[in-house]
């Protein structure tokens, strides 16, 4: 399961506005999105049971906070694919939700929606409390904590399977009851720094590498290693960055993309730096960037080179078009305001002695005329920006442009799924060795072993997998061999081993367990592991008798043997 918390789009919005839009859209999200639905929803702390007046209480309780502009916290819990919570499920999770963040008995109304591959539930809560109506600040302003608490407590009661870079373990946060602070994060040290949520969000969506990623991947491995100012602002401008101050930080830019240099790595904030290398040096040289192109967030994407050239060329489009009409419209009101500063002092100047009231009816007539004039061109500048807007649609996502372009060569896959390279984990938590793996090498970095393929070592590529201690990941999972070395590596290590990845990936390692005896842990791979075993024997009988596979065995943890 993960949670989200939506920002306010429209800050400038009234209370009312905000109240207004979100739960109409949370409650009949169809009348924003057509493939919308919402299969369940509910509402508590309200007194009146309709929609609209619940909608009225919700308005009224927030204007008492005359002093706050937004009292409403949006947060979304989005289930794994192929989980299907039913009511019974939501009403606990909503329960257990409230308790962690410290609002029960606050408004809130939530909603199941199932317009995505995810079935995802909103919540929007309103922080004034009911009674001393002061505007709560959930779990003391840290409610991303909380929300990564209630939610290890959801899986953990609800029976769902657990992300994979879940933040805390349920269990944990359950045994220690009101005392959190003595829980601790549970997920690994040694996984690598992410982009934020937002940039995430817009990575899942198009397949392209954010530059805050490609600041985490590229500028912090230069910026960890430079022994100077000028030896790092050359060496990011060879990789198309540079690194500025900015106010009283600093910031990575990624072509012309600003990043927050902290972003990047703990170590690239200005104070850290200026520690390491002596006071801020702007560079000394007029420095040429590389050029970089889009990147994508995996090298495997199917048709997505076509897909982002037509995205980046929809949007130049769009932009063009809209500064052109922008200047046009402009141009034509200020010629409208002169034409009619014009025609005022024609009309009304000269010798209106004795004449008073006729100026001012005239005066009045005029402006009238004028106001008229503008009111029109205003509204024709309105109808021409709505057709500009009707055709520059929102350029499709990834997965709905593959779906309209290719539908047979994508159906049924979800290249976001594997954002994160597949995995194997171990149960042991030993630290990761150097081990001699039959065609492949490897190389201790930052207490970390890659795995290289021998005739690629020495080239400067990526990884095909890496033991990280208690788990392996595994960048080129698309190569059996890979596959296959990191399975023998990980048998060596632990005996039997968890593997977590997309299904074509958990496919693969189902077909080499059988073949090679590799004791898998999924309980859910069990009886295709055992089916392709069959199948293999099959294949391979002889007329009178069938030549023995390797014996291999599924771990199905203590006491189910």
């Amino acid at each position: 399961m993960i949670g989200k918390k939506i920002k306010n789009p429209r800050k400038s919005a009234s209370k009312a506005v905000r109240i207004g839009r979100l739960l109409d859209y949370v409650r009949n999200p169809e009348t924003v999105n057509r493939s919308g639905k919402c299969i369940y929803s509910g509402a508590r702390g309200f007194l009146t049971e309709r929609p609209q007046s619940q909608k009225a209480e919700m308005l009224a309780l927030s204007e008492e906070a005359v002093r706050s502009k937004d009292t409403i916290n949006h947060y979304v819990l989005s289930w794994q694919e192929g989980e299907h919570p039913g009511p019974e499920h939501v009403e606990e999770a909503v329960s257990l939700f409230m308790k962690k963040l410290g609002l029960d008995g606050h408004q809130v109304v939530y909603a199941l929606h199932a317009d995505t591959g995810n079935i995802h539930l909103h919540l929007v809560i309103n922080r004034v409390h009911p009674d001393s109506l002061k505007v709560i600040k959930p779990s003391r302003g840290f409610d991303i904590e909380a929300v990564h608490r209630a939610i290890a407590v959801i899986e953990y009661l609800q029976g769902w399977q657990r992300e994979h870079n879940g933040r805390y373990d349920g269990e944990q946060v359950l045994a220690h009851k009101e005392v959190d602070k003595e829980v601790r994060p549970t997920c690994r040290p040694d996984r690598p720094r992410q982009p934020g949520q937002t940039k995430g969000d817009m990575e899942r969506r198009t397949g392209e590498k954010s530059a805050e990623r490609i600041a985490i991947e590229d500028g912090a491995p230069v910026i960890r290693s430079a022994t100077s100012w000028q030896e790092l602002h050359r060496r990011l401008a060879e990789i198309g960055m540079r690194y500025e101050m900015t106010g009283s930080g600093a910031s990575l830019f990624v072509g012309d993309v600003q990043v927050k240099a902290s972003s990047a790595h703990p170590g690239a904030s200005l104070p850290r730096l200026q520690k390491r290398l002596g006071m801020y040096e702007p560079s000394s040289q007029s420095l040429r960037l590389a050029e970089r192109a889009p990147e994508p967030i995996r090298n495997d994407i199917p048709g997505w080179e076509t897909y982002i050239t037509g995205r980046k060329a929809h949007h130049a489009a769009q932009e063009t078009a809209r500064v052109e009409q922008k200047s046009r419209q402009e141009a034509e009101y200020r010629r409208l305001a002169e034409d009619q500063r014009a025609r005022r002092e024609e009309v009304l100047t000269g010798n209106w002695r004795g004449r008073g009231t006729l100026r001012n009816t005239t005066q009045s007539i005029l402006a009238a005329g004028q106001a008229a004039e503008k009111a029109a061109l205003k509204e024709r500048h309105k109808a021409e920006r709505e057709q500009l807007r009707q055709q520059y649609r929102p350029y499709p996502d990834l997965e709905q442009w593959q779906q309209q372009h290719r539908p047979g060569d994508f159906a049924g896959q979800r290249w976001h799924q594997a954002s994160e390279p597949p995995h194997i984990e171990g149960d042991g938590t030993e630290q990761p060795t150097p081990r001699d793996i039959r065609d492949y090498v490897w190389e201790v970095r930052d207490q970390q072993v890659h795995y290289t393929k021998i005739e690629k070592a020495g080239l400067g590529g990526r990884a095909a997998f890496v033991d990280r201690g208690r788990v392996i990941d595994i960048y080129d999972w698309c190569n059996r061999d890979s596959v296959l070395a990191a399975l023998q590596l990980s048998r060596q290590k632990w005996g039997s081993f968890r593997v977590t990845g997309n299904d074509e990936y958990k496919a693969m390692c189902v077909r080499l367990a059988a073949e090679h005896g590799f004791r898998i842990s999924n309980p859910e791979l069990k009886e295709r592991i055992q089916q392709e075993r069959q199948r293999i024997q099959l294949q391979r009988a002889p007329a009178m008798k069938p030549e023995p596979l390797p014996q291999f065995e599924v771990d199905d943890g203590p006491g189910m043997g």
